[in-house]
């Protein structure tokens, strides 16, 4: 699969690939899920790159490298991954199990943490101008969205940073995310 893929008809109004933490800002405020979104959770790792399965922009393995990675968690446990070749939304246990198959074989800088946000506080406190995503010489590591950037100005770091317990929301590590949901 491509990772231009439709989503779906729902949420393909407001999904870009790359911009994983556009798409689920925006989705936080789509009435038409069925369920309402309770968490936003960053993936990352305290070493730089964090390698999640199932994911539509890996190889042929499904698995790609993330810098970090944003999903929503809904109030019915289901995960909201617009980038899984699983379906969406899939029941959380199910996604933290094929999402992380041999994350106790990797090395404690690439082990899979969580930062958990309540939705409604980051639907209200996000920005973004995109610098994340610019070269050096001003192009684009990926064409952005075609809507307007979120929020003013810059604090993404600030949710993606899994080493700063003062951030937004919790951290867990992968048991006690498995533990939570």
């Amino acid at each position: 699969m491509s990772p231009n893929r439709d989503p779906g008809p729902v949420l393909a109004r407001r999904y870009h690939p790359f911009y994983c933490e556009e798409n689920i800002w925006w989705l936080c405020a789509e009435p038409a899920l069925g369920a309402e979104l309770a968490q936003v959770i960053f993936v990352a790792s305290i070493g730089g790159a964090c390698p999640v399965a199932e994911q539509r922009a890996g190889g042929p393995d499904g698995v790609a490298w993330w810098d970090y990675h944003c999903i929503g968690l809904d109030t019915d446990s289901r995960i909201w991954d617009l980038d899984s070749r699983l379906p969406v939304p899939v029941p959380a246990k199910d996604w933290l199990t094929r999402s992380f198959p041999a994350a106790a074989e990797l090395p404690e800088a690439l082990q899979p943490r969580f930062r958990l946000v309540p939705a409604a506080s980051y639907r209200a406190e996000f920005a973004s101008d995109r610098r994340h995503m610019c070269t050096s010489d001003g192009g684009w590591l990926h064409a952005p969205p075609p809507w307007p950037c979120i929020g003013e100005g810059w604090n993404l770091d600030r949710y993606r940073d899994v080493r700063d317990p003062a951030g937004p929301g919790r951290l867990l590590e992968l048991e006690g995310l498995a533990a939570s949901i």
